[in-house]
């Protein structure tokens, strides 16, 4: 027996010896850099292009069209405007009360913080869809707050009030995870021999902390803006009858105006690309030039009362307004219904059936496009990290970023013109065509983490594997694949997660597929509201075990030393 094993383990070393020749590597580099480009980079030229080659058709057909003139152009426009504003809107607002958040989480400790720490991220994990109906359900009706004061309808009807408070509420955590990363990595010996030599709180934090965290604000500020900006799924359910840029590409896509569409999405893409140059290359200049001081004002701000009552404010701020109102669903299904739940779930319409194989479909598209970010994402990571190509680097480095910036349903259009019938007509709108958006999506998610330890680890560990004789590919599988595990699981339970709360993209390219965030959707404006809320508690629920598994994982671990 032990004769057979040392047999199989010499077979083993024999392959992983041959296959960590240059040329198998450069094949495997090649390959990854190649589906990168496929992927995610040609969908994007291909939006431009395409606009470029049918300009004449979108030309005629959005300014200057024969019945209704320029109206298309005129609902883009209004669309594009109300986006901005609600953006614009969300970031300013999300900045207030997501800064002391952040600044509570990294420099103070109190009992209950770690579990403070993981519900700030709850926004993040749960799918937008459950979370703009749990938005409508607590703002937006009777069963909710305004059940409290006696009244009849909601506080607010669908509308720009209920967009504004539910991108407030999923930009929230893009604001304060920004701020607490890069408070964390600022040395705090600064802090102290400012307050050492008599400035006050107020002050050290304008003259020392801001500009030092400043990268970390325009980020997260860019960041939650482009994120707000091209929201879809909770969008629809609070909108009512006004109309963001997103919604106008899902309507668009569904009545067949493929130029209109693609016109929209490429301006879109074009500013969120725009955007997201700005974090890259523009964010050192800026400064914060606040350069006048007020001495009695920030003395008296800067006394332990308006420091607590910061900080109570901003806990109370978010329990209210981002976690009652992101789990009041979970009440609502409890709540008396008309018709009973279990009577509208088994009724003749077989919502049941539905539910359950959009679950299975969400399960099983989340399943593949992690398994397929993760086969590309790592060798992609190593690339970034361990290929010393100079620019090329830096390069595919902020290339991988795109898909954070970009709009779901504008990167879904985009994908269907590349891949479907309008364009290479490899896949039809349906299961593989969500796939393969979704691993366009979350593919930043799965290498990021991944490219993070990898730039931590000890690399005299590999070099001492390497020196006893081991191949590269020993290495990577006895000491580099243990170091990094945490990582990938990291990085696939982020890119499940993310693919499972989709709507923007999946509505562009679902054919007759259903998923659980789409489904949720379908019920909210089929007013089947007991329906949708148990659909959504479900994908709460399963979000809120990822997310603790995924604080789990990421927890600091010893790094072992040569």
């Amino acid at each position: 027996m032990r004769q057979e094993k040392n047999q199989w383990n010499t077979k083993v070393l024999a392959v992983e010896k041959e296959l960590s020749k240059p040329r198998y590597r450069k094949i495997m580099d090649a390959i990854t850099i190649g589906f990168f480009i496929f992927v995610i980079i040609g969908p994007i030229i291909n939006i431009f292009s395409t606009v470029f080659v049918s300009w004449d058709e979108i030309q005629s057909s959005v300014f200057n069209d024969s019945l209704t003139g320029d109206l298309q152009w005129q609902i883009m426009g209004t669309a594009l405007i109300r986006s901005f504003c609600i953006a614009g809107l969300a970031v300013v607002i999300d900045l207030i009360i997501g800064l002391p958040m952040a600044i509570l989480l990294t420099r103070f400790e109190f009992r209950g913080k770690n579990f403070l720490d993981a519900m700030v991220d709850l926004p993040l994990a749960i799918p937008t869809s459950a979370l703009g109906f749990s938005v409508y359900l607590f703002w937006g009706s009777p069963s909710g707050i305004a059940g409290l004061f006696g009244l009849d309808v909601g506080f607010f009807s669908p509308g720009p009030m209920l967009i504004l408070i539910t991108h407030v509420i999923f930009t929230y955590p893009f604001i304060v995870r920004s701020l607490k990363i890069v408070l964390q990595e600022t040395p705090k010996v600064y802090e102290d021999a400012a307050t050492t030599l008599g400035a006050p709180g107020f002050t050290v934090f304008r003259t020392i902390t801001s500009p030092l965290v400043k990268e970390g604000i325009i980020a997260g500020v860019i960041l939650a803006f482009a994120r707000s900006l091209g929201e879809t799924g909770a969008t629809i359910i609070v909108a009512g009858l006004y109309e963001t840029a997103p919604l106008v590409i899902v309507k668009m896509r569904r009545a067949l105006d493929i130029p209109a569409a693609a016109f929209l999405s490429m301006i879109l893409i074009g500013i969120c690309l725009v955007l997201l140059a700005t974090i890259k290359f523009l964010s050192r200049r800026v400064g914060f030039p606040l350069k006048k001081i007020w001495p009695t004002g920030e003395r008296f701000l800067s006394k332990p009362f308006f420091r607590k009552a910061r900080n109570i404010l901003a806990v109370v701020i978010f329990i209210v307004f981002i976690f009652i109102t992101s789990m009041f669903i979970l009440t609502y299904v409890f709540q008396p219904q008309d018709p009973p739940l279990w009577e509208e779930l088994y009724g003749a319409d077989l919502k049941w059936a539905y539910l359950w194989t959009s679950l299975m479909n969400s399960f099983l598209i989340g399943g593949v496009t992690t398994l397929i970010v993760m086969a590309t994402g790592i060798p992609m990571a190593f690339i970034i990290v361990n290929r010393k190509w100079k620019k090329v680097n830096s390069l595919l480095d902020t290339l991988i970023d795109i898909p954070l910036a970009i709009p779901s349903a504008a990167l879904g259009f985009a994908t269907f013109m590349f891949w479907g019938p309008p364009g290479l007509n490899i896949f039809f709108p349906g299961f593989w065509l969500i796939v393969w958006v979704h691993v366009a999506f979350t593919f930043p998610y799965m290498i990021r983490p991944v490219i993070s330890i990898i730039q931590k680890s000890n690399k005299g560990l590999e070099d001492a594997s390497r020196t006893l004789g081991a191949s590269n590919l020993t290495t990577f599988r006895r000491i580099t694949l243990p170091i990094i595990k945490n990582g990938i699981l990291a990085g696939a339970i982020m890119a499940f997660a993310r693919s499972l709360g989709e709507t923007g993209a999946t509505l562009v390219v679902m054919g007759d597929v259903r998923t659980i965030p789409v489904i949720i959707v379908d019920w909210v404006e089929a007013q089947a509201m007991g329906s949708a809320a148990f659909a959504s508690v479900i994908i709460i629920l399963f979000a809120f075990v990822l997310l603790l598994i995924l604080r789990y994982v990421s927890k600091p671990r010893r790094v072992l030393n040569a």
